[in-house]
């Protein structure tokens, strides 16, 4: 590492003394001077001035005389001390007057080359890369300036404090000067890159040329090409600590300058110092960054030897001794921080990337599903006559929202996370890197070697340092942008549900269901497929789902008020307001469900006043009751027909004389396999003659009233065999006594009966008892 380690020569002092003998600005002296041999390096006028002093002091022939000797030693201190302040005022006025040229420098460099380059948006130019901050530097060089000005304008030169100044702009100047600096090598090889394109060629060249018109002008022909323009910053700031170490070594002691001098000089040497370490750690990063795919065989192989062979093995030696606690550990609590928030920050972008892929996968084929779905139902609720009310044109003018989806999650999510993804090799491989560097430090600060402990030393801080920095900045830009596309993925998921929603909505009617409307939304659906004439005969699973759901509803929530009761002035004064067509009789009782709606109780009348209601639906049905008006449901409704009016509400009320006069031996009349018989046999078959036996008058002429108690009232016969086919039904044996608790299910529905017997409780068909009557 040692003679092979690269550094940033121009930082070093030695090397810069002659590059500020080069670039110094040419003072005028009274004396004559042969410039045709002086070259390129010419003395400035404090040095040309120190040198003729000298050389006069030389050649000037003592003075005799007996006092001479006496006053010796004071003449000598108080010539001391007027020489170097006229030193000290003249390496002033050259500090003023560098820097008024440095910065017309760049005030010429930013108008007639980095201006016009950026105004002329060459595509494959990069101004700011080329320059970097230049024009910060300019800013923070009119300052000293400024400064300067400030300190030495109307001040006497014995109370003039140059160091001050220093101290002051210290902290602005660093940080400028770094970022030049560092960055400064990235755009040389820029500039290299550049001047083999001929077109790019051009536009430098035409830069240089106006700018070496200024300067040849000025009388300053010091320009050479645009390396030299883009390397002053460099030049000027390492020639800082030059001059303030002239101007310190210029002043007296007793100077009220001195103390602020020395902090100054101290100031930019640190600021020095920082800049060559800055670089050094980048140029540590880049040699480590650097991939070994892009490493030739020949190369690898040219690495191992010997040394790195016994450093690989110190290194096991030592991580080894880490793992078993043989030995302590340089830790850093704020890069281990840092690391693991790295990791988990991997991780994530890692599994969103992967899972968010996932998820647009199933959610691009369920939309395509759901797209198909939402079309074949609209072929189900909608008949032909929408077609011409533009039903169709509708649904295709809806779209696809999964395409916009697609597009948006791929821009705003995806494609930061995968560009994020492959930024983490890069530090995972420094952070190894530095971890190898540890072990190296660890290993040296067991054998206490002093220049290999050094050198362990630097490189690891200097690793550790530029990851601890990086690292810093990485993790919250990272952490910031996968909270930002987690944001966005959420956003667009509802987005597009919404948008799904408002397109479908104008063309599907949905069903108003809910929790409490469900049971009768079946019944009605289920009553409405019953009306055919093909399955007229097996009505019983209409029955039985209302009787199976009514009995689920057994135990009801709290009571509501009862709605009032229509009257037969309610019932006049519809039969005068509307027309037949339009009157109609409530089938069974019907609840409430939905907002609007209104109850309705079995042989109510209404008034339809629209067969619809606000959603369009042709289900619900705006009616008037003579007290009120309100929504019910169609299936709940039928024809009003004043001539059936009275026989159907005697076929529909019962009595305490049904069914009295039922033999206990009309078994002859039942079919062949009466243990199986069907529970859905129509009530006109066995429910009518029921009720035309009750219509005749019993065997000794009286009633039942006079015969049975209230109790027997309630008390029933198995007229057939009936076999239970869930838990709410009760199965019963021909001729078995049951007692009916109710005379109808819990939805009003008086074809299933609520019964018991062997104390057991259960619905059993209606038409399956009969009453017991003795001959």
């Amino acid at each position: 590492m040692g003679a092979k380690r690269k550094n940033l020569t121009f930082l070093k002092h030695r090397l810069y003394m002659l590059e500020r003998r080069k670039t110094d600005t040419i003072v005028e002296s009274s004396v004559p001077v042969d410039h045709s041999s002086s070259g390129t390096l010419r003395r400035s006028q404090s040095d040309r001035t120190e040198y003729s002093q000298k050389l006069q002091e030389k050649m000037a022939p003592p003075q005799a005389g007996p006092s001479s000797s006496i006053t010796a030693p004071q003449e000598s201190e108080e010539q001391l001390n007027t020489r170097m302040m006229a030193k000290r005022v003249k390496i002033i006025a050259e500090l003023m007057q560098t820097e008024k040229d440095y910065l017309n420098d760049l005030e010429l460099s930013i108008r007639e080359v980095v201006q016009p380059l950026r105004s002329k948006e060459i595509g494959r130019f990069d101004v700011d890369g080329l320059f970097s901050n230049i024009e910060s530097v300019h800013q923070i060089s009119a300052k000293l300036l400024s400064l300067l000005e400030e300190a030495t304008a109307d001040v006497q030169p014995t109370m003039q404090v140059i160091g001050e100044v220093f101290l002051q702009i210290k902290g602005p100047l660093e940080d400028t000067y770094k970022i030049y600096c560092y960055h400064h090598d990235e755009a040389h090889t820029m500039l290299e890159s550049y001047e083999k394109d001929e077109e790019l060629k051009q536009h430098l060249r035409h830069c240089v040329q106006s700018l070496k018109k200024i300067y040849e002008e000025q009388g300053k022909p010091n320009l050479m090409d645009m390396g030299s323009l883009m390397i002053k910053p460099i030049q000027r700031v390492m020639k800082y600590p030059l001059l303030l170490c002239e101007l310190l070594n210029s002043t007296p002691a007793s100077h009220p300058d001195y103390k602020a001098l020395q902090g100054a000089l101290a100031a930019v040497k640190d600021i020095n110092v920082n800049i060559n370490e800055l670089k050094r750690r980048k140029d540590l990063v880049l040699k480590y960054k650097k991939n070994d795919e892009d490493e030739s065989l020949k190369e690898k192989f040219s690495r191992l030897n010997i040394h790195s062979i016994r450093k690989k093995s110190k290194r096991v030696t030592s991580h080894l001794k880490l793992l078993t606690r043989g030995e302590r550990q340089v830790r850093d609590q704020t890069f281990n921080k840092e690391e693991k928030l790295f990791r988990c920050l991997e991780k994530t972008v890692k599994f969103c990337v992967k899972n968010i892929s996932l998820s647009l996968q199933h959610l691009q084929d369920s939309m395509l599903l759901a797209a198909q779905s939402i079309s074949e139902l609209q072929d189900i609720l909608h008949d032909k006559s929408d077609e011409e009310n533009g039903y169709s044109e509708r649904l295709s003018n809806t779209g696809n929202p999964c395409k916009s989806f697609v597009d948006q999650l791929d821009k705003l999510v995806l494609s930061p996370l995968s560009g994020l993804q492959t930024l983490f090799p890069g530090p995972q491989k420094l952070i190894q890197k530095r971890y190898d560097k540890l072990l190296d430090y660890n290993s040296s600060l067991q054998r206490s070697a002093g220049e290999e402990l050094d050198l362990a030393k630097k490189e690891y801080e200097a690793l550790n340092a530029q990851l601890v920095e990086e690292l810093q900045v990485f993790n919250q830009a990272a952490e910031q942008i996968v909270v930002n596309c987690l944001h966005c993925f959420i956003t667009l998921l509802r987005q597009t549900m919404c948008t799904a929603l408002q397109l479908y909505s104008s063309v599907v009617v949905l069903v108003p269901l809910s929790s409490s409307s469900i049971s009768e939304v079946q019944s009605q659906v289920m009553e409405e497929v019953h009306k055919l004439n093909f399955v007229k005969d097996t009505t019983t699973t209409t029955t039985f789902i209302e009787r199976k759901l009514s009995f689920e509803k057994k135990k009801p929530g709290p009571s509501l008020p009862e709605s009032p009761r229509q009257t037969e002035s309610h019932r006049s004064k519809l039969l005068s307001t509307y027309g037949a067509e339009s009157l109609y009789q409530a089938k069974r009782k019907c609840n409430a469900t939905q907002e609007f709606d209104i109850d309705l109780y079995e042989g109510e009348l209404v008034a339809v006043v629209e067969q619809k209601d606000p959603f369009g639906s042709t289900s619900r049905w705006l009616v008037d009751t003579g007290i009120l008006k309100g929504y019910v449901y169609s299936s709940f409704l039928k024809l009003y027909n004043p001539a059936k009016v009275q026989k159907d509400v005697a076929e529909n009320s019962f009595c305490d004389d049904d069914f009295d006069n039922i033999s206990l031996f009309v078994s002859s009349r039942l079919p062949n396999d009466s243990s199986t018989r069907n529970p859905g046999h129509k009530r006109s078959d066995s429910s009518s003659s029921s009720h035309s036996q009750s219509e005749k008058p019993t065997i000794n002429g009286t009633g039942t009233d006079s015969f049975h108690d209230m109790d027997d009232q309630h008390t029933f016969y198995a007229v057939y065999a009936f076999q239970a086919r869930s838990d709410q039904e009760l199965s019963l044996q021909e001729y078995q006594r049951v007692r009916i608790l109710q005379f109808s299910d819990l939805s009003g529905n008086k074809e299933w009966w609520l019964a018991e017997a062997k104390g057991q409780k259960g619905y059993v068909p209606a038409n399956y008892l009969g009453k017991m009557t003795y001959a």
